[in-house]
């Protein structure tokens, strides 16, 4: 998949978010970046391949985070990454995180509602 033009700020915001993770009681910070550990490829039952989240925790439950920026919200890959990792979670008692820079907040939560996809 191509880069898109705003991979800096959705490396800069991945980062911010693992970092910050550590501090908050969550073990086993796993994040798609250089200098930190991959997160675990996630795949559902009759699927030939799945795919990685950005990041992932565990607290109590584990935690999967997909970061986005404001050009990728309405992608169709960013849709079949949300659809996976929020079924997933759903099936295995898990949270999914959409994280988002603060200005395109409204923009995810309403992709998210037209998709009836659950996330936080």
């Amino acid at each position: 998949m191509p880069k898109r033009q705003s991979q800096f700020e959705h490396d800069c915001l991945l980062e911010m978010l693992a970092e910050g993770l550590y501090g908050q009681k969550l073990t086993d910070v796993k994040a798609d970046l250089d200098g930190f550990h991959k997160p675990f490829s996630i795949t559902l039952p009759g699927m030939d391949e799945g795919d990685t989240p950005d990041a992932t925790a565990f607290g109590t439950q584990l935690q999967i985070y997909e970061v986005e920026t404001a050009d990728s919200i309405n992608d169709k890959h960013t849709e079949d990454q949300w659809r996976l990792f929020a079924t997933y979670a759903l099936e295995n008692n898990a949270i999914f995180h959409v994280v988002v820079p603060p200005m395109c907040m409204g923009d995810a939560r309403r992709r998210l509602k037209e998709l009836s996809i659950e996330a936080k």
